[in-house]
Protein backbone atom coordinates (compact mmCIF):
# COMPACT_ATOMS: atom_id res chain seq x y z
CA UNK A 1 0.00 0.00 0.00
CA UNK A 2 1.05 3.06 -1.06
CA UNK A 3 1.84 6.51 1.35
CA UNK A 4 1.78 8.97 -1.74
CA UNK A 5 -0.04 11.96 -0.27
CA UNK A 6 -1.29 12.48 -3.53
CA UNK A 7 -3.61 9.61 -3.72
CA UNK A 8 -7.07 8.94 -2.38
CA UNK A 9 -7.07 6.82 0.75
CA UNK A 10 -9.93 4.65 1.22
CA UNK A 11 -10.54 2.77 4.39
CA UNK A 12 -11.73 -0.95 3.90
CA UNK A 13 -13.18 -2.74 6.94
CA UNK A 14 -14.56 -6.11 7.41
CA UNK A 15 -14.47 -9.09 9.16
CA UNK A 16 -13.99 -11.51 7.00
CA UNK A 17 -10.24 -11.82 4.61
CA UNK A 18 -11.94 -13.05 1.46
CA UNK A 19 -14.09 -10.07 1.55
CA UNK A 20 -11.31 -7.52 2.01
CA UNK A 21 -9.19 -9.30 -0.39
CA UNK A 22 -12.09 -9.20 -3.05
CA UNK A 23 -12.48 -5.29 -2.75
CA UNK A 24 -8.47 -4.61 -2.87
CA UNK A 25 -8.58 -6.65 -6.02
CA UNK A 26 -11.78 -4.55 -7.26
CA UNK A 27 -10.23 -1.17 -6.61
CA UNK A 28 -6.18 -2.22 -6.91
CA UNK A 29 -5.96 -1.03 -10.52
CA UNK A 30 -6.50 2.33 -9.06
CA UNK A 31 -4.34 4.85 -8.29
CA UNK A 32 -6.01 4.54 -4.52
CA UNK A 33 -4.04 4.28 -1.27
CA UNK A 34 -5.71 1.11 0.39
CA UNK A 35 -5.69 0.36 3.85
CA UNK A 36 -7.83 -2.25 5.84
CA UNK A 37 -9.03 -3.37 9.25
CA UNK A 38 -10.61 -6.25 10.68
CA UNK A 39 -13.49 -5.17 13.28
CA UNK A 40 -15.36 -2.10 14.43
CA UNK A 41 -12.45 -0.96 16.82
CA UNK A 42 -9.88 -0.99 14.01
CA UNK A 43 -12.38 0.97 12.07
CA UNK A 44 -12.51 4.20 14.41
CA UNK A 45 -8.85 3.87 15.06
CA UNK A 46 -8.02 3.93 11.59
CA UNK A 47 -10.86 6.08 10.69
CA UNK A 48 -9.48 8.77 13.28
CA UNK A 49 -6.01 8.24 12.70
CA UNK A 50 -5.88 7.94 8.60
CA UNK A 51 -8.76 10.31 7.83
CA UNK A 52 -9.24 8.34 4.84
CA UNK A 53 -10.88 9.89 1.93
CA UNK A 54 -13.66 7.34 1.87
CA UNK A 55 -14.89 4.10 4.22
CA UNK A 56 -16.05 1.20 2.81
CA UNK A 57 -18.08 -0.53 6.21
CA UNK A 58 -19.06 -4.00 6.28
CA UNK A 59 -22.55 -4.12 7.90
CA UNK A 60 -22.29 -7.24 10.06
CA UNK A 61 -18.86 -7.44 11.93
CA UNK A 62 -18.56 -9.45 15.51
CA UNK A 63 -18.16 -6.56 18.03
CA UNK A 64 -20.12 -3.47 16.39
CA UNK A 65 -22.39 -3.41 13.23
CA UNK A 66 -21.42 -0.85 10.67
CA UNK A 67 -24.31 1.37 10.61
CA UNK A 68 -23.78 1.82 14.35
CA UNK A 69 -20.08 2.64 13.46
CA UNK A 70 -21.28 5.22 10.56
CA UNK A 71 -23.29 6.61 13.09
CA UNK A 72 -20.43 7.48 15.84
CA UNK A 73 -17.98 8.57 12.61
CA UNK A 74 -20.79 11.36 11.46
CA UNK A 75 -21.14 12.23 15.57
CA UNK A 76 -17.28 13.08 15.76
CA UNK A 77 -15.78 16.33 13.98
CA UNK A 78 -12.89 14.67 13.03
CA UNK A 79 -14.61 12.22 10.74
CA UNK A 80 -17.75 13.69 9.97
CA UNK A 81 -16.92 14.59 6.65
CA UNK A 82 -15.65 11.13 5.56
CA UNK A 83 -18.04 9.91 2.88
CA UNK A 84 -18.76 5.95 4.46
CA UNK A 85 -20.40 3.09 2.12
CA UNK A 86 -22.16 0.56 4.18
CA UNK A 87 -21.06 -3.01 2.43
CA UNK A 88 -23.76 -5.40 3.54
CA UNK A 89 -24.65 -8.96 2.68
CA UNK A 90 -28.20 -8.83 5.00
CA UNK A 91 -31.92 -7.78 4.21
CA UNK A 92 -32.22 -5.25 1.47
CA UNK A 93 -35.11 -3.60 3.45
CA UNK A 94 -33.52 -3.85 6.86
CA UNK A 95 -29.97 -2.27 5.87
CA UNK A 96 -31.90 0.17 3.55
CA UNK A 97 -32.86 1.44 6.83
CA UNK A 98 -30.44 1.40 9.20
CA UNK A 99 -28.06 2.64 6.71
CA UNK A 100 -30.22 6.05 6.01
CA UNK A 101 -30.71 6.47 9.76
CA UNK A 102 -27.38 5.86 10.25
CA UNK A 103 -26.07 8.79 7.71
CA UNK A 104 -24.25 6.75 5.42
CA UNK A 105 -23.80 7.79 2.20
CA UNK A 106 -24.28 5.00 -0.04
CA UNK A 107 -24.96 0.84 0.20
CA UNK A 108 -23.85 -1.77 -1.51
CA UNK A 109 -24.84 -5.38 -1.40
CA UNK A 110 -22.65 -8.43 -1.33
CA UNK A 111 -21.64 -9.62 -3.73
CA UNK A 112 -20.60 -6.83 -5.07
CA UNK A 113 -20.72 -5.26 -8.46
CA UNK A 114 -17.64 -3.79 -9.68
CA UNK A 115 -19.22 -1.58 -12.59
CA UNK A 116 -21.96 -0.43 -9.35
CA UNK A 117 -18.62 -0.02 -6.98
CA UNK A 118 -16.65 2.11 -8.97
CA UNK A 119 -18.97 4.25 -10.21
CA UNK A 120 -20.44 5.44 -6.66
CA UNK A 121 -16.30 5.48 -5.32
CA UNK A 122 -15.48 7.84 -8.41
CA UNK A 123 -18.61 9.95 -7.66
CA UNK A 124 -17.90 10.40 -3.78
CA UNK A 125 -14.05 10.80 -3.88
CA UNK A 126 -14.83 13.03 -6.82
CA UNK A 127 -12.55 10.96 -9.32
CA UNK A 128 -15.47 10.71 -11.67
CA UNK A 129 -14.61 12.75 -15.00
CA UNK A 130 -17.66 13.82 -16.81
CA UNK A 131 -17.23 13.17 -20.68
CA UNK A 132 -20.54 13.49 -21.93
CA UNK A 133 -22.63 16.58 -22.98
CA UNK A 134 -25.16 16.86 -20.89
CA UNK A 135 -28.58 19.02 -21.63
CA UNK A 136 -30.96 20.43 -19.45
CA UNK A 137 -34.76 19.14 -19.71
CA UNK A 138 -38.02 17.97 -18.42
CA UNK A 139 -38.90 14.41 -19.36
CA UNK A 140 -41.14 12.44 -17.45
CA UNK A 141 -40.15 8.52 -16.32
CA UNK A 142 -40.94 5.71 -15.37
CA UNK A 143 -38.41 4.25 -12.38
CA UNK A 144 -38.28 1.22 -11.24
CA UNK A 145 -36.56 0.53 -7.51
CA UNK A 146 -36.62 -2.89 -6.08
CA UNK A 147 -40.32 -3.75 -5.73
CA UNK A 148 -40.95 -0.20 -6.17
CA UNK A 149 -42.26 1.78 -8.78
CA UNK A 150 -43.03 5.32 -9.27
CA UNK A 151 -42.88 8.73 -11.61
CA UNK A 152 -40.28 10.89 -11.46
CA UNK A 153 -38.75 13.58 -14.24
CA UNK A 154 -35.24 13.77 -15.81
CA UNK A 155 -34.10 17.17 -15.37
CA UNK A 156 -30.73 16.62 -16.97
CA UNK A 157 -30.05 14.26 -19.32
CA UNK A 158 -26.39 12.86 -20.96
CA UNK A 159 -25.68 9.78 -23.33
CA UNK A 160 -24.14 8.11 -19.63
CA UNK A 161 -26.28 9.30 -16.70
CA UNK A 162 -29.34 11.74 -15.89
CA UNK A 163 -30.04 13.91 -13.01
CA UNK A 164 -34.08 12.32 -11.52
CA UNK A 165 -36.45 14.68 -9.32
CA UNK A 166 -37.75 12.83 -6.89
CA UNK A 167 -39.12 13.02 -3.56
CA UNK A 168 -38.16 9.18 -3.02
CA UNK A 169 -35.85 8.65 -0.08
CA UNK A 170 -32.82 7.33 -2.72
CA UNK A 171 -29.30 6.94 -1.73
CA UNK A 172 -25.93 6.12 -3.82
CA UNK A 173 -25.67 2.67 -4.61
CA UNK A 174 -29.51 1.97 -5.52
CA UNK A 175 -30.03 0.18 -8.71
CA UNK A 176 -32.99 1.38 -10.73
CA UNK A 177 -34.46 0.64 -13.81
CA UNK A 178 -35.76 3.80 -16.36
CA UNK A 179 -38.34 3.78 -18.97
CA UNK A 180 -39.06 7.50 -21.02
CA UNK A 181 -39.80 8.54 -24.09
CA UNK A 182 -37.92 11.22 -26.07
CA UNK A 183 -40.37 13.53 -28.16
CA UNK A 184 -40.43 12.76 -31.67
CA UNK A 185 -39.12 9.40 -30.76
CA UNK A 186 -41.23 6.51 -31.24
CA UNK A 187 -39.70 4.06 -29.53
CA UNK A 188 -39.21 3.92 -25.63
CA UNK A 189 -36.34 4.46 -23.99
CA UNK A 190 -35.15 1.78 -21.58
CA UNK A 191 -32.21 1.50 -19.16
CA UNK A 192 -32.06 -1.58 -18.25
CA UNK A 193 -29.56 -1.27 -15.26
CA UNK A 194 -28.86 2.26 -13.33
CA UNK A 195 -26.92 3.22 -10.21
CA UNK A 196 -27.63 5.92 -7.77
CA UNK A 197 -23.95 7.99 -7.68
CA UNK A 198 -25.08 10.94 -5.35
CA UNK A 199 -28.80 11.60 -3.63
CA UNK A 200 -29.75 14.77 -2.58
CA UNK A 201 -32.71 15.61 0.14
CA UNK A 202 -33.71 17.94 2.45
CA UNK A 203 -31.08 20.58 0.81
CA UNK A 204 -33.04 24.25 0.57
CA UNK A 205 -30.12 25.13 -1.60
CA UNK A 206 -31.05 22.47 -4.63
CA UNK A 207 -34.14 20.66 -5.44
CA UNK A 208 -34.40 16.77 -4.50
CA UNK A 209 -33.64 14.30 -6.53
CA UNK A 210 -30.28 11.69 -7.24
CA UNK A 211 -28.00 11.36 -10.23
CA UNK A 212 -27.18 8.31 -11.73
CA UNK A 213 -25.23 6.43 -14.37
CA UNK A 214 -26.40 4.35 -16.83
CA UNK A 215 -24.98 0.54 -16.34
CA UNK A 216 -26.74 -1.39 -19.22
CA UNK A 217 -29.12 -0.10 -21.93
CA UNK A 218 -29.79 -1.62 -24.94
CA UNK A 219 -28.24 -0.42 -28.21
CA UNK A 220 -31.14 1.58 -29.67
CA UNK A 221 -32.05 3.56 -26.46
CA UNK A 222 -28.61 4.64 -26.06
CA UNK A 223 -28.24 5.80 -29.90
CA UNK A 224 -31.82 7.39 -29.07
CA UNK A 225 -30.25 9.15 -26.25
CA UNK A 226 -26.96 10.35 -28.15
CA UNK A 227 -29.18 11.67 -30.77
CA UNK A 228 -31.72 13.40 -28.85
CA UNK A 229 -28.37 15.35 -26.73
CA UNK A 230 -26.59 16.00 -30.04
CA UNK A 231 -29.56 17.61 -31.48
CA UNK A 232 -30.43 19.73 -28.29
CA UNK A 233 -27.14 20.92 -28.00
CA UNK A 234 -26.74 21.96 -31.76
CA UNK A 235 -30.63 23.55 -31.51
CA UNK A 236 -29.65 25.41 -28.68
CA UNK A 237 -32.04 23.44 -26.39
CA UNK A 238 -35.26 25.62 -28.06
CA UNK A 239 -37.24 22.49 -28.54
CA UNK A 240 -40.10 20.55 -26.62
CA UNK A 241 -38.79 19.43 -23.40
CA UNK A 242 -35.55 20.72 -23.23
CA UNK A 243 -33.69 24.07 -22.25
CA UNK A 244 -30.43 25.02 -21.89
CA UNK A 245 -30.67 27.11 -18.27
CA UNK A 246 -30.97 25.47 -14.83
CA UNK A 247 -33.93 28.26 -13.94
CA UNK A 248 -35.82 27.28 -16.61
CA UNK A 249 -36.07 23.91 -16.18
Amino acid sequence: MSTNDSMKKILIVDDVELFIQFQVALLGRRNFDIHTARNAAGALEKARSLKPDLILLDMFMPDMNGDEVCRILKEDPQTSDIPVIIVSSGSAEMSRKATISAGCDGLLYKPVRKDVLMSVVEQLLGTSERQLARVFTRLSCNVEMGEEQFESTIHSLSGGGAFLRTDRNTIAGDIMQIRFTIPGNERQVVIRSAVVVWSRHYETTAPEGCGVRFLNADKESREAVHRFVNLLRHEGGRREGACWSAQEC
